[in-house]
């Protein structure tokens, strides 16, 4: 297994509860990490071997940052449905979204002998908020390795032909209905 790391993307962006942070932003630096292999890769010296391109990895993150939101939990999260989407062959990712000198609400404290209040407060270099996933599995009736997303981006959702019983049948026996494909396309007929 090998990384695809792609670190210090920069960027200005309008992510943030406070109502300055959406009309002002702040910079931004994100950096994610690939498991994936890149041994066709290597051999044929490609890019159209390449696992992972790291200008698509940009774009994705690029693409992301330029949609306001509250939370960085929301950004580090959707970055991470966008590369499984683009990357299905992944192994494992890792996302960190940075939020430089982020603004630190102050609250006021009462001094002890007068009715004079004092900025209580601080400062930052950095907030920021990391999430990763290991998509290796282990086949539940085989034991074979094979890629599972566990959500709606998963290879296993395009099987349509797989009748509502069958799943059921499947979560009771092996507590999921993703299997490694040899199985599940024998399930799904």
């Amino acid at each position: 297994m090998a990384l695809v790391v792609l670190e210090g993307m920069r960027f200005h962006a309008f992510h943030g509860v406070h109502p300055e942070e959406q009309v002002l932003g702040t910079a931004y630096v994100v950096n994610v990490e690939v498991q994936t292999g890149i041994a066709e890769a290597a051999k044929t010296d490609s890019i159209e071997q390449a696992t992972v391109n790291y200008e698509t990895v940009f774009q994705i993150c690029m693409a992301e940052m330029a949609q306001p939101r509250k939370l960085l939990e929301t950004v580090v999260t959707n970055i991470i449905k966008r590369m499984k989407r683009q990357f299905p062959q992944m192994k494992g990712i890792k996302v960190q979204v940075r939020k430089l000198n982020p603004p630190i609400s102050t609250r006021m404290r009462a001094m002890k002998n007068t009715a004079d209040y004092q900025p209580i407060g601080g400062s930052a270099e950095a907030a920021w908020v990391q999430d990763e996933g290991n998509f290796e599995s282990k086949c539940p009736r085989c034991k074979t390795s094979f890629l599972c997303y566990a959500d709606e981006t998963c290879w296993c959702k395009e099987l349509n032909n797989l009748h509502p019983a069958t799943q059921e049948t499947l979560k009771r026996q092996f507590g999921t209905t993703c299997l490694c494909p040899k199985c599940l396309k024998l399930y799904a007929g």
